[in-house]
């Protein structure tokens, strides 16, 4: 067998060459052992401890469901006077 193009097999050694000291490097270098470290904030640490209490409290407030409960029995009395001062609050702040 005669081979023509030694140019062309001679590039073809480089690059194998090439790719044999590239995994030599990679396998020496994936020996070092790096650490992952992550410093919070003040800021994100405040937010951290907020959302803790926030998964703490109750979705319903106490006094909503007894309101609600007092609606549904035909029992919730409110006076005109509770009305128009809610409304005149509420006036007062917009």
């Amino acid at each position: 067998m005669n081979i023509s193009n030694k140019a062309a097999i001679q590039r073809v050694a480089q690059i194998y060459q090439g790719q044999r000291q590239t995994s030599k490097v990679k396998k020496k270098s994936g020996s070092v052992n790096y650490n992952d470290e992550v410093t919070l904030s003040t800021e994100g640490k405040e937010m951290q401890t907020m959302l803790e209490k926030l998964k703490a409290t109750p979705d319903i407030r106490p006094q909503a469901m007894e309101i609600k409960t007092a609606i549904e029995n035909g029992t919730y009395k409110i006076s005109a006077r509770q009305i128009a001062q809610g409304l005149a609050s509420s006036l007062d702040r917009s």
